[in-house]
C-alpha cells in the first residue's frame, strides 16, 4: 500500500510571462486539487513545493542591492504558496510550503530525500509540441529518478477519475501496482481495471514453418488460460473485493504498449498505474519511455511506482 502520509506537490508558479504568478495554470491546479484529495483521503499531510528554475546569472541580478530584490521575489513566491496552504486547510488537510531555486526535478527529489516524502504529485501539461517537451524535461525526470511514487495528473475540471487501470506484468512490483490500483479506487469511488499481457512476440511466424494452426491456437489458449489462474490469484490477494465500483481482468495477447493504448481508450481510462523492474535510473528508462508514448496517445494521469529495491542516483 502506497503511504499518502507526506506528499510533495510540484508547483509551477510561472504564468505567461511572469515569473511568479497567482494565476495558477490548469495543470498546476489540477495536481493541488488532487493532492488535497489524497491527503484527505489518507489522513495525510501537504508540502507545497515550488523551484525557480532561473539562470545563474538572473539570481546573480535579484541577489544585488544587499538582496533586496531577491527578498522580494521571495515574498512574491511564499505569498502564493501560503495561499494554497490556506486552501489546503479549508479541507481539513495540514499543509506547509518549500520554496528553492533551481530545476524542479531535481530540487524536488532532494526534497523527498531529505524529508522523507511519500508521494510527488504534479500537472500534466496538455498535449501539444510544446508541452509534450516539457513533460519530456520535467515528469519524466521524476519517473525514472524519483525513489518514491509520482503521480501525474491531468488536467480535466469537467471529468474526474472514474476509472483505473493496472498493468500487470506479473513481476514482484506487480503486488505493489494491483495493492495501489485497489488503494485508489477505494478512496476515490472507482472501477478497477488489471491487463496482462501476453506477449506474442514472432509466434504467427510459425504457421509457416509446418507447425499446425490448431496447435498454435492451443498453445496460445493454454497460456491465456495460464495467465487468468495467475491474475485471478494475485487479485485474490488484495482487497478488490471491497471496490464498490468493482473490477474487470482483462488478459490480452500482443505488445504491452499497443494493448494498454487500447484499453485506455476504449475503456476511457482516467488514471493508469504502472511501474518499473529497474532497480535504478537508468535501467528505468524504458518505463519512462513507454510512459510517456502512452500519455501522447491518450488523456488520462499517470501514476509511477518503482520497485522496492530502487536505487536512486540523485543525492541530497
Amino acid at each position: 500500500m502506497i503511504s499518502l502520509a507526506k506528499i510533495l506537490v510540484g508547483v509551477d508558479l510561472s504564468h505567461a510571462d511572469r515569473l511568479i504568478s497567482q494565476d495558477l495554470s490548469e495543470q498546476c491546479q489540477e495536481a493541488v486539487t488532487k493532492a488535497i484529495l489524497l491527503a484527505k483521503t489518507g489522513g495525510g499531510e501537504l508540502t507545497f513545493f515550488a523551484a525557480l528554475d532561473i539562470s545563474e546569472q538572473a539570481l546573480h541580478l535579484i541577489e544585488t542591492d544587499d538582496g533586496e530584490e531577491k527578498a522580494a521575489v521571495v515574498r512574491e513566491a511564499e505569498q502564493v504558496l501560503s495561499l494554497l496552504v490556506e486552501l489546503a486547510a479549508q479541507s481539513g488537510v495540514k499543509a506547509g510550503f518549500c520554496l528553492s531555486f533551481g530545476k524542479s526535478w531535481h530540487k524536488m527529489i532532494q526534497e523527498v530525500i531529505k524529508n522523507n516524502h511519500t508521494m510527488i504529485v504534479i500537472g500534466r501539461k496538455k498535449r501539444t509540441s510544446i508541452s509534450n517537451f516539457f513533460f519530456g524535461r520535467t515528469a519524466i525526470k521524476l519517473l525514472r529518478k524519483c525513489p518514491v511514487p509520482v503521480y501525474v495528473a491531468k488536467s480535466d475540471p469537467v471529468r474526474p477519475v472514474e476509472s483505473i487501470l493496472v498493468a500487470d506484468d506479473f513481476a514482484e512490483i506487480g503486488e505493489d501496482l494491483l495493492d495501489a490500483g485497489v488503494q485508489f479506487a477505494k478512496a476515490l469511488d472507482t472501477r478497477l481495471h488489471v491487463v496482462h499481457v501476453v506477449e506474442s512476440g514472432d509466434d504467427y511466424k510459425l504457421a509457416g514453418s509446418g507447425i499446425a494452426r490448431e496447435d498454435l491456437d492451443k498453445m496460445h489458449n493454454e497460456e491465456l488460460e495460464h495467465a487468468n489462474t495467475i491474475a485471478a490469484d494475485r487479485l485474490s490477494r488484495t482487497d478488490a473485493r471491497t471496490i464498490s465500483q468493482g473490477t474487470m481482468v482483462h488478459i490480452e495477447k500482443g505488445t504491452a504498449e499497443k494493448v494498454i493504448s487500447k484499453i485506455l481508450i476504449d475503456e476511457k481510462v482516467d488514471l493508469l498505474i504502472m511501474g518499473t523492474n529497474g532497480r535504478t535510473g537508468f535501467s528505468a528508462m524504458m518505463m519512462g519511455n513507454t510512459a510517456e508514448r502512452l500519455l501522447a496517445e491518450s488523456d488520462c494521469s499517470l501514476l509511477a511506482i518503482k520497485p522496492r529495491d530502487f536505487e536512486c542516483s540523485v543525492k541530497a
